[in-house]
């Protein structure tokens, strides 16, 4: 690339559908609440502002323009203010190119370019999907491996790397226990708990009527059919998400790619990776399958995510060793000989189940007494995780690395490195000195300046004291 580039004109197309969604719901409501003899200036207000629109937009895509040089990507940008971006390639730490559909029907890409410690430094929008595989290489330091194209796949094709690929019914039977059925549920309530003040009272009321005087039968059959419903959505969704989902292990990085109706490739580069951990939800365990996923540091290797980069989304727990063995061997050969917490600490792990549920159950009993089994069941559930949180709690120590294992709902289990571990806290009350007990918090690098933090409650003191012992002995040896 000699010379400046722009990306491909549909991004005019993209930016004007963004700011559309992004002002829709004023329009919307600016809509329901305009008298009818109003309403054609609404829409001519609307055509005007879609139009302005796709003038900004498209001033924004002339000006937009790319170029990489011998040692670094440029980028510039702006309709009024000029931006100039300079990325050094010695600071890129992750090239990763996805596709959607509309993407794919062009043959086009978007490239995400991110450095140490500042996440998303470049975005280009759509460019085309040979020019998107071309940046990666000439940005990587690839370039030169090979001569030509044809080189290079012919030495791909002959290359083995290590790799795991899902299964599609591992796939499905992943959907099927993924749990998001009570997301959308919730989801659904949300949106018609809010449905009331855009429906006409006379219409609303007369609804509320009419589901009153149905018959339970009925009403039991239409929650079933829901449910199902959401249950399939939810199936939907994982598959979609995760479709052909492959992991490969290169000399300095993983390399990710999934997604069918949008196409992800997602490097990590190995030097970023703060932790790996081990995840058993509370509908899964039962059925002896886990998702293991990494600690990154800083960065954004999966937009919207609360930080945990899903390496694999399903695993049998047997299977999980040699994984880890194929894609990160140095997290491998774990033990299943837990330092456990000791008796007298469960009853702090069901009064924390406890406290919470007694507190809703107030409200509950005053207002809606007739819910009251609900909050039985819900206490029970309480008590239950709390107990399996008492029994799953503990650690392992070793030369180089620590493991940690607990349970909020799900239960998981984390690898962490020494060297890798930021800070590390213990912590007693008063009572927890008296039964000779203390909570140890781990932190490590994270998304943003808090970092994310584990703590083991509830440990025997001299446990607590064997940890902060063996970090701080190799914080000195270092």
């Amino acid at each position: 690339m000699s010379k400046p580039k722009r990306m491909h004109p549909i991004v005019i197309f993209f930016q004007v559908i963004r700011s559309l969604r992004e002002t829709i719901l004023p329009f919307i409501a600016a809509i329901i609440a305009t008298p009818k003899a109003y309403f054609f200036y609404v829409i001519i207000g609307l055509i005007v502002v879609a139009l302005l629109f796709a003038i900004f937009s498209t001033l924004s895509w002339l000006r937009f323009t790319y170029e990489v040089t011998s040692e670094e990507l440029r980028i510039e940008s702006g309709i009024f203010i000029r931006k100039k971006r300079y990325i050094s390639k010695s600071r890129i730490q992750s090239i990763d190119i996805s596709a959607n559909l509309l993407h794919q029907l062009f043959k086009l890409a978007k490239v995400q370019v991110e450095t140490a410690g500042s996440g998303a430094e470049g975005t280009l929008t759509a460019i085309k999907l040979s020019e998107a595989e071309a940046l990666r290489r000439e940005l990587q330091g690839y370039q030169n491996i090979l001569a030509d194209a044809e080189a290079e796949e012919a030495a791909e094709q002959q290359r083995t790397v290590p790799s795991y690929q899902i299964s599609k019914k591992r796939l499905f039977f992943a959907g099927t226990t993924s749990g998001s059925i009570g997301v959308l549920a919730g989801l659904i309530t949300f949106l018609v708990s809010e449905m009331e003040q855009f429906i006409p009272n006379r219409y609303y009321d007369n609804m509320v009527e009419w589901i009153v005087e149905l018959s339970i039968a009925f009403l039991i059959i239409v929650i079933i059919i829901v449910l199902l419903l959401l249950w399939v959505l939810g199936i939907a969704g994982t598959m979609i998400k995760y479709w052909n989902f492959r992991i490969e292990r290169h000399e300095n990085e993983l390399f990710i790619t999934r997604g069918l109706l949008e196409k992800k490739q997602t490097t990590i580069p190995l030097n970023r990776i703060q932790g790996i951990g081990i995840k058993e939800s509370i509908i899964r365990q039962p059925f002896g399958y886990a998702t293991v996923f990494a600690e990154v540091a800083a960065g954004s290797v999966e937009e919207s995510n609360e930080f945990s980069s899903t390496l694999f989304p399903m695993l049998k727990k047997e299977e999980v060793e040699d994984f880890l063995a194929t894609i990160l061997p140095s997290h491998a050969q774990l033990s299943e000989k837990w330092n456990t917490v000791p008796r007298r600490a469960l009853t702090y792990y069901l009064l924390r189940a406890f406290i919470p549920v007694s507190l809703i159950s107030v409200p509950v009993f005053i207002f809606f007494p007739s819910f009251m089994w609900a909050i039985v069941v819900l206490l029970f559930f309480g008590l239950f995780i709390g107990y399996l949180s008492y029994r799953d709690t503990g650690f392992q120590l070793d030369k180089h690395r620590m493991l940690l294992q607990y349970r909020k709902v799900s239960k998981i289990k984390m690898i962490v490195f020494h060297k890798r571990i930021q800070a590390m806290e213990k912590k007693q009350h008063v009572l927890h000195r008296k039964q000779n007990l203390a909570t140890i918090e781990v932190s490590i690098l994270g998304t943003n300046s808090t970092g994310t933090h584990y703590r083991l409650k509830e440990l025997e003191e001299v446990d607590a004291d064997k940890i902060a012992d063996w970090y701080s002995h190799w914080k000195r040896a270092e």
